[in-house]
């Protein structure tokens, strides 16, 4: 297949980390040098020119001084910016609500089992706040640009379906992720676990009139096993919602599990899992790569500066956002885990939140400084809303 080709028209900088005339330089390329070109994306508008080309050697240069010999494929780069385990925590919330205002985040994974909501009081609470306020800086309300998912649990907290999900539980709470064990591959236990999904699907629409923009499960859990792969996969057809891939769970987070937690059974890989799908014929939509660990410290460690820990992640997230752009991925999703508190110590966040361990048994506490350091983060400076390279994903409202 013919390479595309690129001859320099004018003398013109490479430009190394983003297509903007403010990014670090490369050496500057004469005039009638050929480049090798990948493809095109939006960046900093440049003498009424906002085209950059992406070159095979993953630098970026300005297409006004450019010639190519056909057709450059110019990709439109979509960002989802999800907070994740959204309906529980107050401070949690509070961080997302926050972020959703100013434009840091565009999504929420939202658990619709919250202790003491059986009427989905305060769910709707949160679907008059995205009713009622707009991004700052845009005309329309959150709930026309807000994706809003649901995060499916069946580790934490109780059950919402009325009839017996009793395999599930462990007295009146789910069973926590480190109990998964092969029980879970048996009809019984997935016939359960397909009823709480459509209770939990059935409330969310009740609540945020609507369906979900997409489906997510607290822990994975429904990448454990076959049965539940399977049936993830076509609930997602049947009801017309798209799934986070399975394809970029992080090894770092499959490796904890698989070898030091979940110890009862042998988790399946990404390639098995690409495999299922193929033997499906499943169809999975929305975002192509997701960063969904706490891509702080692992427990358990305690976050001992705030200040290298932000550093830490402002500079994973702009080592991710440089590989999106060189990639031709059109959409990608970056999940995180946000706490707005005036608390900074581990220590004094599992005593504040101590209570959890008994109301919701299945959200660890112990990660909390790492939440309130992603929160800072991105408080710190979200990318996204100063390149013009990236663009917050649109969303269409899915009716119920």
């Amino acid at each position: 297949m013919e390479k595309l080709k690129g001859t320099v028209t004018h003398l013109v900088n490479v430009r190394l980390d983003r297509p903007t005339v403010r990014a670090k330089r490369a050496p500057a390329l004469p005039v009638g040098t050929v480049v090798e070109v990948s493809h095109a994306i939006r960046g900093e508008m440049y003498k009424e020119i906002d085209i950059w080309y992406v070159l095979a050697n993953q630098t970026f240069v300005w297409s006004g001084a450019v010639n190519a010999n056909s057709e450059v494929p110019f990709i439109e780069k979509k960002l989802i910016v999800t907070a994740d385990d959204i309906g529980v925590v107050d401070d949690i919330d509070m961080g997302a609500k926050v972020a959703l205002r100013y434009g840091r985040i565009n999504s929420i994974a939202v658990f619709v089992n919250r202790p003491g909501d059986t009427k989905g009081d305060y769910l709707k609470a949160w679907h008059d706040f995205l009713c009622s306020y707009e991004r700052v800086g845009d005309s329309r309300k959150l709930y026309e640009t807000t994706h809003v998912g649901l995060h499916f649990t069946i580790t934490s907290g109780e059950p919402v379906s009325t009839g017996d999900v009793s395999n599930l539980l462990n007295g009146k709470y789910f069973r926590k992720y480190t109990d998964f064990d092969t029980d879970y591959e048996r009809e019984a236990f997935v016939e359960q676990i397909k009823a709480e999904l459509d209770a939990q699907y059935e409330k969310f629409k009740a609540v945020f009139k609507r369906k979900p923009d997409h489906l997510t499960s607290h822990h994975d859990i429904l990448t454990f096993n076959k049965p539940l792969f399977r049936h993830m996969q076509e609930w997602s057809q049947k009801n017309d919602v798209p799934l986070r891939t399975h394809r970029f769970l992080p090894s770092s987070k499959r490796f904890w599990y698989d070898t030091l937690v979940i110890t009862d059974i042998d988790l399946p890989s990404i390639d098995k899992m690409n495999a299922w799908e193929e033997e499906f014929g499943s169809r999975v939509e929305g975002a192509q790569h997701t960063i969904v660990d706490h891509y702080g410290p692992l427990p358990p460690f305690a976050v001992i500066s705030y200040l290298s820990q932000v550093k830490k992640k402002q500079g994973k997230l702009d080592e991710w956002l440089f590989d999106f752009l060189v990639s031709k991925d059109h959409t990608r999703e970056i999940v995180i885990h946000l706490l707005k508190t005036t608390l900074r110590r581990q220590r004094d966040l599992v005593r504040h939140y101590k209570d959890l361990d008994t109301s919701y048994p299945g959200v660890n506490i112990k990660h909390f400084d790492g939440r309130v350091a992603e929160y800072l983060s991105l408080e710190k400076g979200s990318p996204w809303k100063s390149d013009p390279s990236l663009a917050l994903s649109p969303v269409v409202v899915r009716k119920a």
